[in-house]
């Protein structure tokens, strides 16, 4: 990009094929869907200063009413490096992602559903909305319908990744973008993970983001719900809720991400 950018304030002495080259770039890095995103991690606070206030630590309970299950632990990520450690409330559980994206989790018999290699990000990304989504490996389509959602019409987005990302590509979101002020108010998404998608029809579930809180300058669900979306609509009764809470950044300093000894490695997850 550095490169380009030299070559386009030269443009008086360039040719005309190197003009048109320069402005080509330009348009592909502000897709009508791309603008859309980057307009929205905007007024949720802004992508430096997500990347610059430390640690993000929170609690995330996630009642899977659907399932009679809940998932509970309180997290510290790097959202850089996307190091993890999660501690689970009233048991000595503690499970985690280091810095080079090894999965870990102890004791070494230790149990937590969902998957802890599937989980030990999940919480975050979700949390992490939109913010996550500043990504080159992401491909932004602007839909040309809007989505309703409790009587308002919002524009839709949709995020696709590259092949190579991650442990999941197949996935995809799509966010509900207010038009008005330009922040995020839910997305539907699906899971391919092989640890948790076991084939079939891929299913679409829509996540809600409630209650924004400030968080160091960012705005940061305070909470979740999640519907069904049965023949592409959103369901009127909702199948699972979070709980979110203690939700701070800390410095980087104060948080080791070092597993304990005696914890045990999880092999990579399987690939489809």
């Amino acid at each position: 990009m550095n490169t380009i950018a030299t070559f386009c304030k030269a443009s008086l002495l360039a040719s005309i094929w190197a003009l048109t080259s320069c402005d080509t770039k330009q348009e592909e890095a502000l897709s009508p869907g791309k603008e859309m995103v980057m307009e929205s991690i905007a007024a949720h606070g802004g992508i430096e200063k997500w990347r610059s206030n430390g640690l993000l630590q929170f609690r995330w309970k996630y009642h899977m009413t659907d399932r009679g299950a809940i998932a509970d632990s309180i997290q510290t990520v790097d959202p850089i490096s996307l190091a993890a450690v999660h501690t689970v409330p009233g048991t000595d559980t503690t499970f985690g992602r280091t810095e080079d994206g090894r999965y870990w989790v102890h004791p070494a018999d230790a149990k937590f559903v969902p998957p802890v290699q599937f989980w030990t990000l999940t919480p975050f990304y979700f949390l992490g909305i939109p913010f996550v989504f500043d990504d080159e490996q992401i491909t932004y389509q602007l839909l040309d319908e809007t989505k309703n959602f409790n009587g308002k019409e919002y524009p839709q987005v949709k995020l696709t990744y590259a092949s190579s990302a991650g442990e999941s590509p197949d996935d995809h979101y799509v966010l509900l973008i207010d038009p008005e002020t330009k922040l995020v108010r839910g997305t539907y998404y699906t899971v391919t993970n092989p640890l948790v998608y076991k084939g079939g029809p891929v299913i679409e579930k829509f996540l809600t983001l409630d209650n924004l809180q400030d968080v160091n300058g960012l705005q940061i669900a305070g909470a979740h719900k999640t519907f069904a979306m049965p023949e592409g609509e959103i369901a009127a009764e909702k199948m699972r809720y979070t709980d979110v809470s203690q939700v701070s950044f800390v410095d980087r300093s104060t948080v080791d991400f070092t597993p304990p000894e005696g914890a045990r490695f999880l092999e990579v997850s399987p690939t489809k």
